[in-house]
């Protein structure tokens, strides 16, 4: 079962439950997970960086697979770090550990 941290609302008292570790949402799903959190200005970094990564894919063999090496570690790095970025998101917004 995987760890959870609730956030809460400073206004509302909704809590948020935010889980610890891999996000595979973010791995997968990208920007697209990123924009279902409400993290905007994640979700606009993560499409600008596989846009970048996908037009590398055009110019050729060679670029495009240094192009699909770096779209896999990108995602590795979105889904190691995408939970610690949502829950910032969240405290930048006035939520806090319950």
């Amino acid at each position: 079962m995987r760890e959870r941290i609730y956030l809460q609302s400073p206004g509302k008292g909704e809590a948020v439950a935010v889980a610890i570790g891999f996000s595979w949402g973010a791995f997968l799903l990208g920007f697209a997970w990123a924009l279902s959190k409400k993290m905007w200005f994640a979700a606009f970094v993560m499409l600008a960086v596989s846009t970048i990564l996908f037009l590398m894919d055009l110019w050729g063999d060679t670029a495009g697979l240094i192009g699909l090496v770096l779209s896999v570690l990108f995602g590795l790095g979105c889904g190691v770090y995408g939970n610690q970025w949502h829950r910032w998101t969240l405290e930048q917004r006035g939520y806090t550990v319950v």
